[in-house]
């Protein structure tokens, strides 16, 4: 029989830390699991769902992996103490590349750093049960991609590492492993700058929709259907091109919505400036 992994959750009781720690206690067969948590909200939250709280001066010492489970605008300070107590050649896991790419993640030469980040469920992914098809942040029971980056350390337990991460995002179906860089990209580049305003904008358009005497659930419908439909052709998934009309549409949209200069969001410098905005809005 294989040894445990010995797995520590920073910030247990918060948001991610309880969705990440309530697959990861699952699994008692392979990971033995400690909790730890600074709020008193969060000590109730763990206590209330059964677990026990362990004070971190006692748990990362003895862990093979560390998982920072805290908002990014607080990573510095808490991870250079968390990497001070970690016992040589254990991994550190983040669950966002920001505080990476920034340099406010604090670092060692004798450990292992890894940054994983869940895609969530994909509306091009077949999900099995009513319940899985509901699952639109993933972690319950909807099947999702995650995405995976070393930041240092030996491939030996960024594998581990791996191991743990397809455990807390479970069901996992692909874990695509690349820069940190290219997870920056991703998230906020690619999701937030770019797919959250717009779909923000889509919803705020609903409600126009609404006001206008347009039933709701008409717009909604017809708001779903489309994107579902376009997102599979522009990616290539149906054998189809849209309407000369709807190429004529985009364009009147790149004018009328979006900046004709979009596409500079790829470029580094915005990069680096958006993710210093994004963990310290108060000195911009």
């Amino acid at each position: 029989m294989s040894e445990k992994i010995t797995v520590t959750v920073i910030g247990a009781g918060g948001k991610m830390g309880t969705r990440v720690s309530n697959n990861l206690v699952k699994h008692p067969e392979t990971i033995a699991l400690h909790l730890c948590e600074a709020s008193e909200t969060g000590i109730r939250g763990i206590r209330d769902r059964g677990l026990e709280v362990t004070p971190a001066e006692v748990a990362v010492p003895k862990s093979n992996i560390i998982i920072l489970a805290v908002p990014d605008k607080v990573i510095y300070q808490v991870s250079t103490g968390i990497v001070n107590m970690m016992a040589p050649n254990s991994t550190l896991i983040i669950l966002d590349p920001a505080a990476a790419v920034a340099k406010e993640l604090a670092l060692r030469e004798d450990c292992t750093f890894v940054v994983t980040h869940p895609c969530h469920p994909s509306y091009f992914l077949d999900q099995d049960t009513p319940e899985a098809r509901q699952d639109y942040f993933g972690g319950v029971a909807g099947k999702q991609d995650i995405v995976m980056a070393k930041i240092q350390g030996c491939d030996e337990n960024f594998a581990q590492a791996r191991q743990v991460s397809e455990i807390m995002f479970s069901p996992v179906v692909n874990s695509y492993v690349m820069g940190v860089r290219d997870i920056a990209f991703l998230e906020p580049t690619l999701v937030e700058i770019l797919g959250a305003t717009t779909l923000y904008a889509m919803a705020e358009t609903v409600k126009e929709a609404e006001r206008r005497g347009i039933p709701r659930a008409a717009a909604e419908s017809f708001l779903s259907g489309h994107i579902y439909n376009l997102s599979a052709n522009f990616l290539g998934k149906l054998n189809a091109k849209v309407s000369d009309a709807c190429m004529v549409a985009i364009e009147l949209g790149n004018k009328l919505v979006l900046r004709e200069d979009w596409k500079k969001i790829w470029e580094d410098e915005v990069l680096d400036r958006s993710i210093a905005t994004m963990l310290h809005p108060e000195r911009q």
